[in-house]
C-alpha cells in the first residue's frame, strides 16, 4: 500500500496539521479495509496521538468544514466535508497495535502510518480480507458493544463474506444483548442492511443467530405457527421467503417489467431506497399478527381473519421504538395493510374479467406505489411454496401487464394538466359539499382516463349527471 495510492487534499492537509503539532496521526478502519478490497471510499478515520481537539479544530476551520464533538465512549470529532466524512478520535491505548486490537474485526483493525509508509496489522486482518472472513477481534467483542453483532452481517452481505464459526457462535450466545442496546444504533446499522439487495443468506444467519427474535420480540411467536392449507410452511419461515422473493424480484426488474423497467426505476430512486427497505420490514412484519388472530373453524380449517391490521399495529409499537422514519412507516404500513388486496385483482385478471375501470381505480387509489405494492403480492405469493414455475410465470405477467397499463396508459393522462379542477367545480357548482370534492375530481380523472369525457363541456356535463 504505498502512499500516493490513498493521499488526497483531506489527509493531505490532515498530516500537515498534525505534524505541525508534533503529533502522530493513523488511517484506520473501513478506509484500509476498502483499499484492499478494491473499493472507493466516502468515509475516513484517524488516530490521532497528540492535541486531538486542536488538530480537529484547525482541520475543519482550514477546510471551512462543520464538525460534531462526540465524547461518550472515545472522544471524537466528526467533520462535514463536501465530499468525504471524517472522523477523529483519540487512540483506545497507549499504541496504534493496542487501539487496533480493540476494535470490533479484524478486517476493520488494520492501520496505515503515513510517516513511515507502512501497513499495521496486528491481527492479520488483510488475510481474513483475502479469505473473505469477518472474525471478531476478542471473546468481548458484542458484550462490549452488541451493535457489532448487526455490523457484522451487515459487512459480510456488503462484501459477501462469510461468518466465521466462533463468531457466529459468540454472535448466538450475545444476540440477547440487543434489547438493551440503543434502539437508534440498531436503526442506523439495520437501514444499511436491508438497504442491500443480496442480503437473504445473511438474514437467515442472523435470524439463526436470534438477531431478529431479539431485536423485534413479538416475531418469535411467529416461530412453528402453522398456517392454512394453501401455505407450505409457519408464519416465520413463509416471511423470511417473502424477503427473499422480494430481493428475487429486484434482481429481475428489467425481465419483470419489460419496457416499463426504466420509467419504474425513476419511481425507485425518487424514493432514495426507501422503498426497498420498506418492502423487506413488510416481508418481515405482514403477517405478524396471525399468532394472534389464528383461528380453527368447525371444519377444522386454519383461519387468521383481519390479520393484516393486528400485524400493522405490530409493527407501529416498532416503528416508534427504532424511528424508521416517517416515509418508512407510513409505506411499510401500507405493504403491511394492503398486502392481500392485488391477489383479488389477480384473480379477476385471471379468470380475463378484470376491466380497465377497476385498474384505473386502484391506480387512482394507489398511484406509483400500487407497483411496489404489486411487487410485494408477488413475492408474498411466490413464498407460499405452492406455486410451480409455470404459474409463477403468470404472476410475473400479471405485474407487467399492470405496469405496463399504469406507465402507457394512465400516468400519462395524470400528467396532463387536469380538465376540469377543484376550483372550476365549485364555481359552477356552487351548492356542493366540500367534502364531495375530493371524490368528484377522482371521478372526473376516472372518466377522462377511460375516454369517457375528453372536453372540459363534456366533463362539466358528467359532474352535472353525477350530482
Amino acid at each position: 500500500m504505498r502512499r500516493e495510492k490513498i493521499i488526497d487534499l483531506y489527509i493531505n492537509n490532515l498530516c500537515n496539521i498534525a505534524k505541525a503539532n508534533n503529533a502522530k496521526i493513523y488511517l484506520v478502519g473501513g478506509a484500509v479495509r476498502d483499499f484492499f478490497l478494491d473499493k472507493e471510499t466516502q468515509d475516513y478515520d484517524f488516530v490521532v496521538f497528540g492535541d486531538l481537539d486542536k488538530i480537529a479544530v484547525q482541520f475543519a476551520s482550514q477546510l471551512k468544514c462543520k464538525y460534531i464533538k462526540y465524547e461518550k465512549k472515545l472522544k471524537t470529532f466528526r467533520i462535514f466535508c463536501r465530499i468525504k466524512t471524517i472522523d477523529i478520535t483519540k487512540p483506545r491505548g497507549a499504541t496504534i497495535e493496542d487501539d487496533l486490537r480493540k476494535r470490533d474485526f479484524t478486517i476493520n483493525s488494520i492501520a496505515y502510518d503515513f510517516d513511515n509508509d507502512i501497513i499495521i496489522d496486528p491481527l492479520n486482518g488483510r488475510d481474513d480480507i483475502t479469505k473473505k472472513v469477518i472474525r471478531i477481534n476478542h471473546d468481548n467483542c458484542f458484550k462490549n458493544d452488541p451493535i457489532r453483532i448487526i455490523r457484522a452481517f451487515r459487512l459480510a452481505a456488503l462484501n459477501r463474506f462469510d461468518i466465521e464459526p466462533f463468531t457466529f457462535k459468540i454472535a448466538q450466545k450475545d444476540s440477547y444483548l440487543l434489547k438493551h442496546a440503543a434502539s437508534e444504533r440498531i436503526t442506523d446499522e439495520l437501514k444499511k442492511f436491508l438497504s442491500l439487495n443480496n442480503t437473504f443468506a445473511y438474514l437467515l444467519l442472523m435470524d439463526k443467530a436470534g438477531v431478529i427474535d431479539s431485536i423485534f420480540e413479538d416475531l418469535s411467536l411467529t416461530n412453528g405457527c402453522i398456517q392454512s392449507e394453501h401455505h407450505l410452511f409457519d408464519v416465520k419461515t413463509h416471511s423470511l421467503s417473502v424477503y427473499n422473493f422480494i430481493e428475487w424480484s429486484f434482481n429481475r426488474l428489467d425481465k419483470i417489467l419489460g419496457k416499463c423497467y426504466r420509467k419504474y426505476l425513476v419511481h425507485f430512486s425518487a424514493n432514495k431506497g426507501a422503498v426497498l427497505v420498506s418492502l423487506k420490514l413488510a416481508a418481515l412484519f405482514h403477517d405478524a399478527g396471525k399468532p394472534f388472530s389464528k383461528i380453527v373453524t368447525q371444519d377444522g380449517k386454519v383461519r387468521f381473519p383481519h390479520h393484516e391490521t393486528k400485524s400493522s399495529e405490530l409493527f407501529k409499537i416498532y416503528a416508534k421504538q427504532y424511528s424508521f422514519g416517517k416515509h418508512i412507516t407510513k409505506l411499510t404500513k401500507f405493504f403491511i395493510e394492503k398486502h392481500i388486496e392485488p391477489s383479488y385483482i389477480f384473480s379477476i385478471w385471471d379468470k380475463g374479467e378484470l376491466g380497465f375501470e377497476e385498474i384505473v381505480d386502484y391506480f387512482l387509489e394507489y398511484g406509483e406505489y400500487g407497483i411496489d405494492l404489486l411487487f410485494f403480492a408477488l413475492a408474498d405469493t411466490l413464498a407460499k411454496g405452492k406455486i410451480s414455475a409455470v404459474k409463477r410465470e403468470v404472476y410475473v405477467d400479471f405485474l407487467r401487464f399492470m405496469a405496463v397499463s399504469y406507465y402507457n396508459k394512465i400516468k400519462p393522462k395524470l400528467n396532463e394538466k387536469p380538465i376540469l379542477n377543484g376550483q372550476e367545480i365549485l364555481d359552477a357548482f356552487n351548492h356542493i359539499d366540500k367534502k364531495q370534492l375530493n371524490f368528484i375530481i377522482n371521478e372526473v380523472k376516472k372518466a377522462y382516463i377511460t375516454g369517457k369525457i375528453c372536453t372540459k363541456k363534456e366533463a362539466l356535463r358528467f359532474v352535472e349527471k353525477l350530482l
